[in-house]
């Protein structure tokens, strides 16, 4: 009996364990990150097939529905049509609205699937296995050739 409770109570703190480590935040501190520094290193990472230009935040803004009242700042590149190869990084105002955003630009990736699939199937591959990823309020979304360097340029530059 008494070896029945104490596995029991074995079982129960590592599951308090395991669940605190899941919920407690990690890394709180404030992250600042220079978009456009950091948005010209992964273009400049040889990442990408098609020659990636910088492009204007305001056409990204309407292309992805974003608002204004949620983007602080936003910096894209994008490649020449000829690739479903691009880069946004945005700042939103409020983490608060961290995943009406994303909820935007899975939608926009669904989009461009779709259009690519009936004229370049082989760039869904790419969208498929973009980059998604959240640091503070910064949401960094990446479609690229070589995932693997993009992902080292951002360990690299994110800390």
């Amino acid at each position: 009996m008494k070896k029945k409770i104490l596995i029991f109570i074995i079982v129960v703190v590592i599951v308090a364990v395991v669940l605190a480590v899941m919920f407690i935040p990690r890394n709180s501190k404030n992250i600042q990150i220079n978009i456009q520094d950091l948005a010209s290193k992964i273009a400049e990472s040889g990442s990408f097939e098609d020659q990636l230009m910088q492009v204007d935040s305001e056409m990204v803004i309407e292309d992805y529905n974003f608002s204004s009242d949620e983007i602080n700042e936003l910096v894209s590149y994008q490649g020449s049509g000829a690739t479903s190869e691009e880069i946004v990084i945005l700042q939103v105002k409020d983490k608060s609205q961290i995943n009406d955003v994303k909820s935007k630009i899975d939608t926009r990736l669904a989009e461009r699937k779709e259009a690519f699939e009936s004229y370049l199937p082989e760039e869904v591959g790419k969208i498929d296995n973009n980059i998604l990823k959240v640091e503070g309020n910064y949401v960094i979304l990446c479609i690229a050739n070589d995932t693997n360097t993009v992902n080292n340029v951002l360990n690299e530059n994110i800390k």
